[in-house]
């Protein structure tokens, strides 16, 4: 059945609306429908998804080891414009599934955004042994957008016990639960010292009223429970909580004096209460009881914010607590926290531009990881596209940064770091050379519809090249309409992988020529036909692959 964006569309309209015709490749692909040399009638209609002005990418990492999460996953999307996400064949879900590290989406193209009205969204991500992860999204401008989302694996946290210590201030007795002084972790060795603390209290005179799992008072009246904890008070009562404290910052949404704010934000420590025992024994019932957790900031440079935090998804944003955001309580056992720190003021919506020239033609995927001027991290940025292209950064801070390329691009020479005198305005350029030894090559790409040949798809969606067989990481590339602009190594066989809803579908050709033409001197592959030729005066070789898919295009699409 043929999928729709908003309103149902039919096939016809479809066609005339929505499936753009692939143009300006060249050769058998200039007109689908007819053939340059004869004129006649070629009984293939290619279509293309070229009409989407915004790609989303999500990337899903392991926090801890930087892994791509392979574990199937579910992605869901709320807030203001949740439902104006879309698959490639212009289907809303209720949730987005992938097992293979990363999913490609796009904006519905007759939703229409900008600085001053961004396109706003929450993020749900749950995978199967990590936290679940939440997070707010606001973006300016069309484009293609990579987002890097680090998830923390419950095996990877710490557990924590937090011995109990009789506690008297103004009159009022209490039992707070805190961390030893050497850090009393049972999974780490050693525990890193952080301006941070979360501690727990209880009025001393409660624990009267808990009972255990069969339903017993642990005390028959207060003497009874004086002499017990005056006897052994570092094991009358202990807190055991599992947490994670090795976060990233990044670009989030917070809500802060009654506005929606994209600010630099991080997750300091996250936490779940596994175990409160007395005496032993465990707690079963707090029996109207309450548990107070509170933060304190021990650090020398004092956030803007910082406190407990709790994420709204319909809002798209976290909400520090009110009135007291180092503070929360508890009435039972069910406990958890997110403690955060951030910036008060938003954003620059749009910042600084970044230009990328090189004297080849291709197109490239650059990593870049930005940090202040004393060497902390703030945020990763993507850029995919095409030389030359320009990029205005978005969701930027207003100070002075150096983007650090990452060296994960075989393609090209490494990038020099790139210092920004303030991150929300200027323009910069960065000059992009080849590496040794690599060429230039055009590949246009039919994918094949294999239960109807007479449709075929030019491919607008994630494209990730590299040697067969070899360490090398995948490289994005920047597929548009089938077409796509590349470096490579000649006489070396590729790998050309292009992911569609959370298949990827795999295509094998190399770089092996006749030197008095430029046709296609390489390996025939199964289910593919692969011809090439000079182009420009021989300056690039073209070469055209048309393969029959074996990824599901062709019935998501209805054909």
């Amino acid at each position: 059945m043929k999928k729709s964006i908003n309103n149902s569309i039919n096939k016809t309209a479809s066609l005339a609306l929505i499936l753009t015709l692939l143009s300006g490749c060249s050769d058998y692909f200039d007109n689908p429908l007819k053939d340059d040399e004869t004129g006649e009638d070629i009984n293939v209609l290619i279509v293309d998804f070229n009409f989407f002005t915004t790609r989303m990418t999500f990337k899903l990492f392991d926090a801890k080891d930087g892994s791509a999460i392979t574990s199937p996953a579910r992605l869901q999307f709320s807030g203001k414009n949740g439902d104006d996400i879309v698959t490639f064949a212009g289907e809303k879900k209720p949730a987005h599934t992938t097992s293979q590290g990363q999913l490609e989406l796009t904006v519905d193209p007759n939703v229409s955004f900008s600085a001053s009205a961004p396109f706003e969204f929450a993020l749900n991500v749950e995978v199967a042994g990590y936290n679940t992860l939440d997070k707010g999204y606001h973006i300016s401008s069309e484009g293609k957008k990579t987002y890097e989302l680090y998830m923390v694996k419950t095996a990877d946290e710490e557990d924590t016990d937090l011995d109990g210590e009789i506690d008297i201030n103004d009159g009022d007795t209490t039992i707070v639960f805190n961390l030893p002084p050497n850090g009393n972790i049972v999974k780490s060795v050693v525990a890193e010292e952080k301006p941070f603390r979360v501690n727990f209290k209880i009025p001393f005179s409660d624990f009267l009223k808990l009972k255990d799992a069969n339903g017993n008072f642990f005390f028959e009246n207060y003497t009874e429970m004086k002499e017990a904890y005056e006897s052994n008070p570092s094991g009358f009562a202990s807190f055991s909580v599992s947490k994670y404290s090795g976060y990233g910052p990044g670009a989030d949404v917070i809500y802060y004096d009654g506005m929606f704010l994209s600010v630099l934000f991080q997750k300091l420590e996250t936490g779940t209460l596994t175990s409160f025992k007395v005496l032993g024994r465990e707690v079963a019932d707090l029996n109207g009881v309450v548990i107070t957790s509170y933060a304190t900031y021990t650090g020398e440079n004092i956030p803007d914010l910082f406190g407990f935090v709790d994420f709204d998804r319909e809002d798209g944003a976290w909400y520090f607590n009110e009135p007291y955001p180092d503070t929360t309580i508890y009435a039972t056992l069910n406990i958890s926290y997110t403690l955060a720190q951030a910036e008060n003021e938003g954003l620059c919506e749009t910042g600084s531009s970044i230009a990328f020239s090189s004297n080849v033609i291709s197109s490239f995927s650059f990593d870049a990881d930005v940090y202040d001027m004393d060497g902390n991290l703030i945020n990763t940025i993507n850029f995919k596209g095409n030389f030359p292209e320009t990029f205005t950064v978005e969701n930027a801070p207003s100070e002075a940064v150096k983007l650090v390329f990452r060296d994960n691009n075989p393609s090209f020479a490494p990038l020099p770091d790139l210092e920004i005198e303030n991150f929300c305005s200027g323009n910069y350029n960065v000059s992009v050379t080849p590496a040794n030894g690599y060429e230039q090559y055009q590949i246009v790409l039919k994918a094949l519809c294999p239960d109807n040949p007479t449709v075929a798809v030019a491919p607008t969606y994630s494209g990730e090249i590299k040697i067969k067989g070899s360490s090398d990481p995948w490289q994005g590339v920047d597929m548009v309409g089938g077409k796509v602009d590349l470096l490579g190594k000649p006489d070396t066989e590729y790998e050309l992988r292009l992911l569609w809803e959370e298949d990827w579908e795999y295509s094998t050709y190399s770089t092996f020529f006749n030197a008095a033409d430029g046709s296609y001197a390489g390996e025939d592959y199964p289910k593919t036909v692969i011809e090439s030729a000079y182009m420009e005066n021989g300056a690039r070789i073209r070469i055209n692959v048309e393969k029959e898919f074996e990824q599901n295009i062709c019935d998501d699409l209805g054909w």
